[in-house]
């Protein structure tokens, strides 16, 4: 999963993208008072990398189908 595709996933769920909040590359990503960093590079995200983000806003993975 890319990390556009992610994002768009999570904005789906009500997750709020501060792209203001992030250094560089990366957005901050908000949700119930959860925050995580996600990076906005063109690959695919590692599966740990995207586990960890869910795991941070207490989402999982059937969440995103």
């Amino acid at each position: 999963m890319t990390t556009r595709e992610l994002l768009r996933k999570l904005r789906r769920l009500g997750v709020t993208v501060d792209p203001g909040r992030g250094k560089g590359g990366h957005v901050q990503v908000m949700r119930d008072g959860r925050k995580s960093i996600v990076s906005t590079g063109s690959g695919d995200l590692r599966r740990g990398t995207l586990l960890r983000i869910l795991r941070d806003l207490e989402l999982r993975l059937e969440d995103l189908q």
